[in-house]
């Protein structure tokens, strides 16, 4: 009993210092810019995202994609669909509740999808598939995605395109309805499974299960309020983004 006790102790010991949560880490290449995108993903579906050329990354917490801003060592946390209503309560509205309907099917009105032959890349398969009307110069250009299926990169697929439409949100006031056409897009590719290489712009390069401590995919702050957004924006526009 008495040598028992100390082994209990030991297993015990290491059960709490052990990581809570086991997923998966993708990692895609970004052959235009030189940098990477890392996409790691606990055993819940919770993920975290980031760019290896930032210090900014996205938390995908319960299904709600959150934008951390990381200056001067501080954390600035915003709900990506807040950032959407706020800016549609400050300019004339563009979103009007496109991200409420998150899981919804989308028909993107410009472009056409054609399937095409199975490949791999990384260790993984797909169907690549063609897609026309990407480029409003020509519309024709056909644009090749290899997408998969496999059901592990669900949410790695669920990260990058949230990760995507939070790049499109802040150039709604310059670009306008198209912000709204790049989201439905981006929503009608992602249905068909996790892009894998998007047409040579980000391609896997890398995937292997891992291990994350609870607190990583935890908000490193409060979630700025609809309100607090809001007045920032009128702030902002007030002294001319300073």
């Amino acid at each position: 009993m008495r040598r028992t006790l100390p082994i209990i102790a030991l297993l015990a010991a290491l059960a709490a210092s052990a990581p809570a949560e086991a997923g998966i880490r993708a990692v895609y290449d970004d052959p235009g810019k030189t940098k990477q995108l890392r996409i790691e993903v606990a055993d819940n579906g919770d993920a975290r995202i980031a760019d290896s050329a930032s210090d900014d990354y996205g938390l995908l917490v319960g299904g709600e994609f959150y934008i951390v801003d990381v200056e001067g060592g501080k954390s600035t946390v915003a709900r990506l669909k807040d950032v959407a209503a706020a800016m549609d309560q400050v300019l004339p509205p563009i979103f009007k509740g496109l991200f409420e309907k998150i899981g919804e099917s989308m028909k993107a009105r410009k472009i056409r999808i054609e399937p095409g032959r199975i490949d791999s890349i990384a260790g993984r398969t797909g169907r690549i598939y063609v897609i026309r009307g990407l480029d409003d110069s020509d519309p024709e250009k056909p644009t090749e995605f290899l997408i998969s299926q496999d059901a592990d990169l669900k949410p790695v697929g669920a990260a990058l395109e949230s990760f995507m439409n939070a790049a499109i949100v802040p150039m709604a006031p310059l670009i306008r309805d198209a912000a709204v056409e790049l989201i439905e897009e981006t929503r009608a590719i992602f249905a068909l499974g996790t892009p894998i290489d998007a047409g040579g712009r980000f391609k896997l390069i890398s995937t292997e299960p891992a291990s994350f401590p609870d607190v990583y995919f935890r908000l490193p702050a409060k979630p700025q309020s609809l309100k607090e957004l809001v007045s920032a924006m009128k702030n902002s526009a007030k002294t001319g983004g300073q």
